[in-house]
């Protein structure tokens, strides 16, 4: 008896030592092979013994299905200049135009993110939305400053109240004009009220905007109707930036994740535990060829084609 219980007490500490060298369990490889990665992300984060293990796992099974791809494409500077003249050689000067294109397959997760930075010898380089204000302080261009009226606060009437009742609101004028001024006898019927100081700020319209800063405009113009996000069997984020002009060795950093949220479980949502949502992310960090201007050598990196992320 005593040798049996030892051979079953061996072959169940070798079965859990197999098991725990198998990797992920078998729900979670389910999971992915049926590409519910949000309940995936969620298992592999709150439900694992090893969630960083078990989320780099999903994570590789996401990217093979998602192949999250990137393009940049930077304006040629004559390009620029031959738009816009003078002001795209002032803008040329001092930044770079630069469209951005993620695109991602379908796959099953609530949230996808992505970010590109750009690093140089003194650290990273700080990008900025190509906006008409942006694009206008290096075009040279003026927009027009927002109007700004500061009114006082103090007691107005209440046209409404002396409508109601007119003859009520002539007398207490009266008797509060009587104690000249001292007792607010119409704040107490209602026929004025304490107005508190504003101030109302009215931003220069379109039509000022484009006859203060053509050259800016025109390209703020072009980069809202080239930024969106669109889906349909994934998801395509275009976005333009600018980044000012910079030399020597330089770098992206290239950052995407996948999220889920929800991941209380099944329970009734008044007896779900609380918990954070589940994500995973990868970064990857791509040299940029070296000579050249900011623009040569970002559409040497990418060409005319997206270059996949996870590979």
């Amino acid at each position: 008896m005593q040798r049996i219980a030892a051979r079953t007490a061996a072959r169940l500490g070798l079965a859990a030592v197999m098991l725990a060298g198998l990797g992920c369990r078998p729900p979670l490889r389910r999971l992915t092979e049926q590409r519910q990665y949000d309940q995936a992300l969620c298992a592999a984060a709150h439900a694992s013994r090893d969630p960083e293990r078990d989320l780099a796992y999903v994570s590789r099974r996401i990217d093979a299905d998602a192949r999250p791809r990137l393009h940049l494409h930077a304006v040629p500077r004559a390009e620029l200049v031959r738009a816009l003249g003078d002001a795209g050689s002032r803008l040329a000067d001092e930044a770079v135009l630069v469209r951005a294109v993620i695109a991602i397959d379908g796959v099953q997760v609530d949230d996808f993110g992505v970010r590109v930075g750009l690093v140089g010898p003194q650290g990273p380089v700080l990008a900025e939305p190509a906006n008409v204000t942006q694009l206008a302080a290096r075009t040279g261009e003026t927009i027009p400053a927002t109007a700004v009226e500061h009114h006082a606060g103090g007691r107005e009437l209440v046209p409404d109240r002396f409508l109601e009742r007119p003859w009520m609101g002539m007398a207490a004028g009266a008797f509060e004009a009587s104690t000249l001024f001292v007792l607010p006898i119409t704040t107490i019927t209602g026929h004025s009220r304490m107005r508190s100081p504003r101030t109302i700020r009215t931003p220069p319209t379109e039509a000022e905007v484009l006859a203060a800063a053509p050259a800016a405009s025109a390209v703020a113009g072009e980069a809202a109707r080239l930024s969106h996000v669109e889906h349909d069997r994934g998801q395509e984020i275009s976005s333009v930036w600018l980044w000012p002009r910079v030399e020597g060795e330089l770098e992206l950093v290239i950052e995407w994740s996948y999220a889920a949220y929800g991941c209380a479980g099944r329970k009734p949502a008044l007896l779900r535990p609380s918990l954070p949502h589940a994500e995973v992310g990868h970064t990857v960090r791509l040299p940029l060829p070296r000579g050249g201007e900011l623009e040569s050598r970002i559409d040497a990196a990418f060409g005319a084609g997206m270059r996949e992320l996870g590979r």
